[in-house]
């Protein structure tokens, strides 16, 4: 796939060259086509008929215009070959974990210091799962990946629904890399003071402006005794001065008006601009036939349906911005406004149209938003081959089994894979080892595999079986200076948060991970603490990974019936130390401290 990409890029490169020799072409064309226009106007003047000087005169302009817009299209065609280019170099840098080449979203980190396990798992942030995967151009589909990713999943349904949407997106690269070239285009074009689609849509949900039909029946009225008495006056039928108390009467009304009428054309400008821009990707969205993805066609159903097509929509609203447009001409504006009440009744249009366009608008963003994190998962799913989609069968033996598990944020290289299972009733294991063997990493292996099976995404294994659960972690504990908590206090307090969670009256069991757990401490009290924390959370609605460095605690494995021993180790030959970072069961048979002491020339007694 790789060699693919690569393939593409070369393509890609070769056709910016092309065309950019085309747009170099055009442009010395009509920079000629100039050149030869204006020798002809001083030249030719008063030499050649007047007839067929007009005519060649025209035929030139025809011709820049028509070289105009051909180099405007040349020149978008080239930047929007340039935004498919960067998609795949992407594409690349995320398959090989090329973190300075995929784009960050920078989220507030702080939000998410007391989340059960965002911080632990690298769910957010940079290097993170999130960064991995965000495909999205726009800010709403970055929220919406991001809850999949970090709140608890709620049904099996909605999961399974969202597996299916991302299995049949994942085939079809070429309407995903479109949508998201038509996204990057726009977003290079947005003006620095034009409106986002967020502050439109803040805008056409403010109250209606109300009060329209009574100024507007009055200087309808006006406007027609204006014509019919100025004319009467002008046939001396009638004297003048009925006229000219019509016309100061309407005069005043639209003096009294001014305050409704304020601000058409700035709004009907904007609204224009934005889903003048946005209209490539709706229509892109519109046109697409997705006759082989029953799900796909059923959630673009609401850019598909006649009545509701965007397309009919936006040209009712172009037609609207050109005729409020006159609000701004400072000649034909007060020329129209003294005959019609123009603005008054373009105002009202506008309220009426606010409210008609905001449901719908809202209904297409909510659904586009969604179809960009879709399309996230659907590149991740597309780039990972060799990962599976999770299953959720209540009625399987095991609570979680999982195939040649292995960590996402690992590159396939360095990448070992375990498979694990939790049968119920042995549902809390006690992961020992030495340092550096591969604990902490198999406990957000199994945690982040959790998550991205929550999100409908497919994870990192052969195979995959797992019930619903609820996901804690208390791994990564950082003190803090600001609250004058130490690393153990901070410890302590995590750990008492997470068994409240775990004696919640959940639907959803607790998937608990604790890593080194009171290593904060010295090593009677920690003994003393961990076997108690053991026991407490023995039988609980939960099932619970805690890793540890106290080999006394596999003895509790006799003691508390729930309680499993897993372990990794490594091997010391000559001098190296290699780990195989495989889960073997039972308590580990060695450490390795007193060695890397050894080994880093320190004494070891």
């Amino acid at each position: 796939m790789k060699k693919l990409f690569e393939e593409h890029i070369a393509r890609i490169e070769r056709k910016v060259e092309l065309y950019t020799k085309m747009s170099g072409t055009i442009s010395r064309a009509r920079l000629a086509i100039f050149i030869i226009t204006l020798l002809f106007v001083f030249l030719a003047s008063g030499v050649v008929n007047d007839l067929v000087y007009t005519i060649v005169l025209i035929g030139f302009v025809i011709a820049f215009l028509n070289l105009m817009g051909r180099h405007k299209n040349v020149e978008e065609f080239i930047q929007k070959l340039t935004f498919l280019k960067q998609i795949k170099q992407e594409q690349i840098a995320r398959m090989d974990l090329q973190w300075d080449r995929i784009p960050f979203r920078d989220f507030n980190r702080g939000k998410y210091l007391t989340h059960p396990y965002a911080q632990d798992l690298n769910i957010i942030g940079k290097r993170s799962l999130f960064q991995l995967m965000d495909t999205s151009i726009y800010g709403g589909s970055s929220n919406i990946l991001s809850a999949w990713l970090l709140n608890k999943a709620e049904n099996v349904n909605g999961i399974k629904q969202r597996q299916k949407l991302v299995q049949e997106l994942a085939p079809l690269q070429l309407f995903r890399d479109k949508l998201r070239v038509e996204a990057l285009f726009i977003k290079s074009k947005t003006g620095r003071y034009e409106w986002s689609m967020e502050q439109m849509l803040d805008w056409l949900r403010l109250p209606k402006k109300t009060g329209f039909h009574f100024p507007l029946v009055i200087m309808i009225f006006l406007s027609v005794s204006n014509v019919t008495l100025g004319v009467l006056a002008l046939m001396d039928m009638l004297s003048s001065v009925y006229f000219v108390i019509s016309f100061v009467s309407y005069l005043t009304m639209l003096k009294t008006t001014e305050k409704k009428v304020s601000g058409l054309f700035d709004s009907a400008f904007q609204m224009e601009k934005l889903l003048g821009s946005f209209s490539n990707i709706l229509n892109h969205v519109e046109r697409f036939k997705a006759s082989d993805s029953k799900q796909i066609a059923d959630f673009l159903k609401v850019y598909q349906e006649e009545a509701q097509k965007p397309s009919i929509t936006l040209k009712k609203v172009r037609r609207f911005a050109v005729a409020a447009s006159i609000q701004k001409n400072q000649l034909l504006g007060p020329i129209v406004n003294l005959f019609i009440p123009w603005n008054l009744f373009f105002s009202m249009k506008l309220e009426n149209l606010k409210e008609e366009l905001e449901p719908k608008l809202s209904k297409w963003l909510d659904t586009f938003y969604e179809l960009e994190a879709l399309n996230s998962l659907a590149n991740y799913s597309f780039l990972n081959t060799n990962y599976s989609f999770p299953l959720f069968d209540k009625n399987s033996a095991n609570l979680f089994k999982a195939k040649q598990l292995g960590h996402p944020l690992i590159p396939e290289g360095q990448k070992v894979t375990n498979d694990f299972e939790v049968k119920p009733g042995k549902d809390l294991f006690l992961i020992t080892g030495s340092n550096m063997a591969g604990k902490s990493t198999f406990l957000r292996t199994v945690g982040i595999n959790l998550v991205l099976a929550y999100a409908g995404a497919p994870v990192n294994a052969e195979s995959l079986n797992t019930n619903l659960f609820r996901i804690f972690t208390s791994i990564n504990v950082n003190d803090s200076l600001g609250d004058g908590l130490s690393h153990f206090y901070a410890e302590v307090k995590r750990l008492r948060v997470l068994l409240d969670e775990l004696n919640k009256d959940e639907d959803q069991p607790l998937f608990f991970f604790v890593d080194e757990i009171y290593k904060g401490t010295n090593n009677k009290e920690r003994y003393s603490g961990s076997a108690a924390f053991l026991r407490e959370v023995a039988g609980k609605n939960g099932i619970g990974m805690v890793s540890t460095h106290d080999l006394d605690l596999a003895d509790m494995e006799s003691e508390i019936e729930a309680l499993s021993n897993w372990h990794f180790v490594e091997s010391i030959k000559d001098g190296k130390m290699s780990f195989e970072y495989k889960l073997k069961s039972g308590p580990c048979p060695s450490t390795n401290a007193l060695e890397i002491m050894k080994m880093e020339g320190l004494p070891v007694g």
